[in-house]
């Protein structure tokens, strides 16, 4: 059991279908498909011991309260323009109203799997971290050659900076993910984690710096400046103030790396502030953003609102007739009785809390703010909360952009180790050292 969960969360991390034909079907759903896999396997051993559990009141508030989110998001989709989109989210993003209850089964399930089977911690954690690394070098053959994207038409190009998977030249490296920016914040948030483990003595000195280096190498490759501060700020959450004096060479050579990824070929836009250099132009999708909150402030537009507002809220003047919503563009019937087809600029509105109440509302977001808050309140009551900090990663990185099927669950994943204050206690020294024998052979192999 130990080593199916070791397997399953690693290809969680790296998985892909090389012959899909779209970004959410190379990228998106294999992964979608491993926690979906990993959720049934811990609803079939809580079933099979159901008359051994005992759930605790803490479990029962967060259930009601993603209930409640739960509610408002199906509230949402049947009010929804095109509730399909809000149903299954985008073809890339993934995250509609049957992605987040999933993510609610598996934090649910997983929350009581570890109260039932604590050993099993490591082994899921072993497993991101064998992921990771597999992630990590997945990225260096890419910064050699940007045509390298893993699929089946590796190397063939659509137009001179396009790969036939639809990847730009400025997106990679994406290592085995559909952008750099998702794969950026898997291998800071994976740090984080190992960071924390060693903390825990539950990985060595030694086996924790080799996750770090190539973790660390590909980040300072990857042109991602929001994972840089999400990987520098855990870090130094992590550690402590003592530690802070040996660790600004390490802040100042990412403060650099962060300066030059601004000022990169690729950020330039030409005639843009500096302001709008630094944030690559998200105010203009905040600005969008607050026009469609202001026209559906209650439920919103559904799960991935931004993408279905866009046609409504491109111009303040016009409405348009918008017959189609598709992936990448949205068909309108013109003053004229002509179709039309649009391009549209992007899914989300890039900040946490833009999107979520574009997409299930205020209602929606007071509920999710609840869930959030319940959890880290947990947490912080929990003898051990080093995994708060991958939570709190994870919202610093959705400030600038978005949640995703294929990397959000992670987040997720973290709060629900600690979600039982006393979880940490209840493994026991020699099944900490057993396991952590049996990860770090894992590792071994892939140094």
């Amino acid at each position: 059991m130990k080593s199916f969960y070791t397997l399953i969360f690693c290809l969680s991390i790296i998985i892909i279908d090389p012959w899909g034909v779209s970004r959410g079907e190379i990228w998106t759903q294999p992964k979608v498909l491993a926690i979906l896999l990993i959720t049934l396997f811990n609803l079939c051993i809580l079933w099979d011991k159901k008359s051994a559990l005992t759930i605790p009141r803490s479990w029962k508030i967060s259930a009601v309260l993603w209930l409640l989110f739960l509610c408002t998001g199906i509230i949402s989709t049947f009010l929804s323009p095109f509730p399909i989109r809000s149903l299954f989210g985008q073809d890339q993003m993934g995250d509609g109203l049957l992605y987040w209850l999933l993510v609610a089964t598996f934090t649910l399930s997983n929350t009581l799997i570890l109260r039932r089977y604590p050993q099993l911690l490591l082994a899921q954690l072993y497993g991101f971290f064998i992921g990771g690394i597999i992630l990590a070098f997945s990225t260096f053959p890419q910064l050699i050659d940007w045509r390298i994207d893993y699929t089946a038409t590796t190397g063939k190009l659509l137009r001179d900076n396009i790969l036939v998977s639809t990847i730009f030249q400025n997106h990679q490296p994406i290592g085995l993910y559909s952008h750099r920016g998702h794969a950026a914040f898997v291998l800071a948030t994976i740090g984080v984690m190992a960071v924390a483990s060693i903390q825990l003595r539950w990985v060595s000195l030694k086996r924790t710096v080799a996750i770090i280096i190539p973790i660390t190498i590909a980040l300072l490759l990857a042109n991602t400046r929001m994972t840089l501060i999400v990987f520098i700020l855990g870090i130094l959450c992590l550690l402590g103030r003592k530690y802070y004096r040996r660790l600004i060479p390490i802040v100042l050579v990412f403060l650099v790396v962060i300066s030059f990824t601004t000022t990169t070929r690729y950020r330039q836009i030409s005639g843009f502030s500096l302001l709008k250099q630094m944030t690559s132009d998200r105010i203009y999708l905040w600005q969008l953003a607050s026009r469609g909150i202001k026209k559906r402030p209650l439920f919103g537009w559904g799960f991935n609102g931004f993408g279905i507002a866009y046609p409504n809220i491109k111009s303040k003047k016009n409405t348009p007739n918008v017959v189609r919503l598709g992936n990448v563009s949205y068909d309108v019937i013109d003053k004229n009785g002509k179709l039309r087809t649009l391009p549209l600029i992007t899914y989300k509105a890039h900040n946490l809390i833009l999107d979520t109440i574009l997409s299930v509302g205020i209602l929606g977001m007071l509920s999710y703010t609840a869930l959030w808050g319940y959890y880290i309140f947990l947490l912080v009551r929990s003898s051990d909360r080093k995994m708060l900090v991958v939570g709190i990663a994870y919202l610093v990185f959705t400030i600038t952009w978005f949640e995703c099927a294929q990397f959000t669950y992670i987040a997720w994943w973290a709060i629900s180790i600690y979600f039982h204050p006393n979880l940490g206690s209840l493994l026991e020294k020699s099944e900490r050292k057993k396991l952590s024998q049996m990860a770090n052979s894992a590792i071994g192999v892939v140094d």
